[in-house]
């Protein structure tokens, strides 16, 4: 038994700039590289690990209560049962999880920031000290290997690590990630320029995924422009160009609607049209796409009009800022 009787995880949820769905492994693993430009956000969600009085059960305890279980295989939540069998640790826990933004089939990564965020406090309390990689690869062990979920690997990554980074991963699933060339003044200026609603619509990402996974091979010619765009956005952004910014999510946002349905809508088209007629240069539906959040550059002068034609709309404007806190152990005792 570790000397730890409490430990708080905090992991960010992320935003993606272009590139994503050449993460997924039925594109890169044949037709790879997969590339993506993603950043971590000041929003996340907070995993507490706790001493269960009885030794001999758990609790786990999320949008509901799964209480006084006797084996970790009697764990309805996928990830933490998973994280929890993955670690070798039978029981005596209490694990508590709360977030800060909708999360629910929402487009900013959630579920990986939950296993991620429950792998890094379990490895605490367990006594151990692991770095982001780790984190990331048993994140996307559990996600799409163990649970089978269909889906990419940018996110585990993009959570693990934090800051504003390109993604990549070879045919042989080699991830590599490089933090962008930009400073505090440069990100805070950023910052200034981004834009989030909710649209109140949640969807499952899975099917998008799946649906998406099948029909890739008729869509080639997007994939590898998506893939070019996310290298392309990683220069605009380093020289802080916010029309080649802009350009880039709007192009790869028209490119990735094309992939399947059920990425876009016509309630979606007409957000986003909105959207650039107030004055964004760009955006798009966060994740696997079909509702959750907006994700739309401006500049300041013009934000209030996009505040304005988005509350019109019946969209309300979140709170966001690009961070470069990765997962981190918060609280221990």
């Amino acid at each position: 038994m570790p000397d730890r009787v409490v430990v708080v995880s905090k992991t960010p949820f992320r935003v993606t700039f272009a590139g994503g769905g050449t993460d997924l492994p039925a594109y890169y693993r044949k037709y790879g590289p997969g590339a993506c430009v993603a950043g971590s956000i000041n929003r996340g969600i907070f995993v507490m690990v706790v001493e269960n009085f009885i030794s001999s059960e758990i609790r786990v305890s999320y949008r509901i209560t799964e209480d006084a279980l006797r084996s970790v295989d009697d764990i309805a939540h996928g990830t933490i049962r998973e994280a929890m069998r993955l670690l070798k640790i039978p029981s005596g826990l209490q694990i508590i999880t709360a977030t800060q933004m909708p999360s629910r089939g929402t487009g900013i990564g959630s579920s990986s920031s939950c296993v991620v965020g429950a792998l890094n406090a379990l490895h605490a309390w367990r006594g151990d000290r692991v770095g982001p990689r780790q984190l990331a690869r048993e994140a996307v062990r559990i996600e799409r290997e163990i649970l089978k979920e269909p889906g990419g690997i940018q996110d585990q990554y993009a959570v693990a690590y934090g800051g504003l980074s390109l993604i990549t991963v070879d045919r042989d699933d080699n991830v590599s990630v490089q933090s962008l060339n930009v400073d505090h003044d440069a990100l805070e200026s950023l910052n200034d320029r981004l834009m989030l609603f909710y649209t109140g619509v949640e969807r499952s990402s899975s099917d998008i995924h799946s649906q998406q996974a099948v029909e890739i091979e008729d869509h080639l010619d997007e994939y590898r422009r998506m893939r070019d765009l996310a290298y392309e956005t990683v220069g605009a952004i380093e020289r802080l160009d916010y029309a080649d910014i802009g350009r880039a999510l709007d192009e790869n946002w028209e490119l990735k609607r094309r992939l399947t349905n059920g990425i876009s809508s016509s309630r979606i088209d007409t957000w986003y049209a909105q959207a650039k007629r107030a004055g964004a240069l760009g955006g798009k539906i966060l994740g696997a796409g079909g509702g959750g959040f907006l994700f739309l550059l401006a500049p300041p002068e013009r934000q209030h009009d996009v505040e304005h034609a988005m509350k019109t709309a019946g969209l309300e404007r979140k709170s966001m800022r690009l961070d470069i806190e990765g997962s981190s152990i918060i609280f221990e005792e």
